[in-house]
């Protein structure tokens, strides 16, 4: 469960995908969208935060709505992402203000000794993470076992697109703030903290399997698969299913509904995958809405849910 946490933030650890060989020796099937309403229009592309550069060139039908599309916008600001304030921002939520407390303060010690084993086993000394607080030493974990794989958030599809928006002069803006992001682990109950280092550490020695099979699910283009998972992955957390995925969407639906009254105009947004599918997906709460949302994959009819054909609801 905890690789899903981190996986499914803007900083890279949304989905860190695992990509092998002639696996990724064909464009990937996009989770791209068209919602349109009266002559309003907007793209939704699913995105992988961790990528390879062997997962490029992009599909035809990613490259033809990026084309024709005005504006991007991303879950964060690529102006604010990439600015020194983000990273300040994070060390300001995620590290300890009082000098005088630590990790280890809020860890059980079944928990700091697991800690300390995976630092004596990877050279990282758990001393050196007690200004940390659990969330962060949890994403610290997930980060260093995502580098192993050689994954690369510069090659990530929002990074790829906000190189790109910026060498075309396109406008871009952001769906939230990093503080709204780093909010989501930082005021989490201490309990919840801990049980996602907990879970980093438990489940650390199966994460190249679990991302090699998530990379997979993306590749392909399939969105009944990725929400199985995500069903199953936030069966036990329910309140944090909430906070990190079905509130954010509801959040965004107005602010997309914007964008999709401004005539003559046509924006691309592009946020991690998890946001697409399910009943309290950005795709399904826009139908609500009465829009209509058409599946946009050249190649994806034989895929698990997945359809070309326009639904309106």
């Amino acid at each position: 469960m905890m690789r899903d946490v981190f996986r499914r933030t803007a900083f890279g650890l949304g989905f860190a995908m695992f990509c092998a060989g002639a696996a990724c020796a064909d464009p990937p099937q996009p989770m791209l969208w068209k919602a349109s309403k009266g002559s309003g229009t907007l793209y939704l592309l699913g995105s992988m935060h961790f990528l390879k550069d062997s997962d490029y060139p992009l599909s035809p039908d990613v490259d033809a709505a990026y084309k024709g599309a005005t504006k991007l916008v991303f879950e964060i600001a690529p102006d604010e992402l990439n600015s020194p304030a983000a990273q300040a921002n994070m060390l300001k939520r995620g590290m300890y203000q009082d000098p005088t407390h630590k990790l280890q303060d809020d860890l059980s010690p079944s928990t700091w000794s697991a800690l300390e084993a995976y630092g004596a086993k990877n050279g990282l000394p758990a001393m050196a993470l007690q200004r940390f607080e659990p969330w962060t030493a949890a994403l610290t974990l997930v980060a260093l076992e995502t580098q192993k794989l050689g994954m690369d958030p510069a090659s990530g599809l929002d990074q790829h697109f906000m190189k790109l928006a910026s060498t075309d002069h396109k406008p871009s803006a952001g769906l939230e703030t990093v503080d709204q992001q780093l909010a989501i682990f930082d005021e989490a109950p201490l309990k919840m903290q801990e049980d996602m280092l907990r879970q980093a550490l438990d489940e650390l020695p199966d994460f190249p399997k679990e991302m090699s099979n998530e990379h997979d699910l993306w590749r392909h283009g399939d969105v009944a698969g990725m929400f199985a998972e995500m069903k199953k992955d936030f069966a036990k957390y329910p309140d944090l299913y909430q906070k990190l995925l079905a509130q954010r969407n509801r959040n965004w639906i107005p602010q997309i509904e914007k964008m999709l009254a401004e005539n003559g105009k046509v924006t691309l947004v592009i946020v991690g995958a998890a946001h697409m599918p399910g009943p309290d997906g950005v795709v399904q709460l826009l139908q609500k809405d009465g829009y209509r949302v058409e599946r946009i994959c050249t190649g994806c009819a034989s895929i698990r849910g997945t359809t070309n054909t326009a639904r309106k609801h």
